[in-house]
């Protein structure tokens, strides 16, 4: 009996565990309407030291209706505006500080070998 208590506790522990890890690492902010305008005026309040979230909610709206899958890289700017960063096949827009410990966070839009979106995602910076 005791070591099926012992079993049991471990898994809880565990279940514990990950959970507290899926929260403090996941993007603490609610979803908001995509508007192109509010995000391209964000840019820069996204940049600072200590922002808030202020493109969280919008990209947080991209990535769930996957908005961005399948662009061009041309309709992903056009839409989006010159990103913050960008690197080899990827373009990275500044969100603000969107997690529990005020890291900031990105979206980052991935393109495919034929230059459309393959892949979104909100990363920590």
């Amino acid at each position: 009996m005791s070591k099926a208590i012992t079993i049991t506790a471990a898994i809880a522990t565990a279940i514990a565990v990950l959970g507290g890890f899926h929260h403090f690492t996941s993007l603490q902010v609610q979803a908001e309407p995509f508007d192109k305008h509010q995000w391209r005026n964000r840019q820069t309040a996204a940049q600072q030291n200590d922002p808030g979230c202020v493109r969280g909610g919008m990209a947080l709206t991209l990535l769930r209706n996957k908005s961005l899958n399948n662009r061009s890289r041309a309709q992903v700017l056009e839409q989006l505006g010159e990103a913050d960063e960008k690197h080899q096949g990827q373009l990275h827009y500044s969100l603000g500080q969107c997690h529990w410990d005020w890291r900031h966070s990105a979206l980052v839009i991935t393109f495919d070998a034929n230059g459309l979106v393959e892949r979104t995602t909100i990363e920590t910076m």
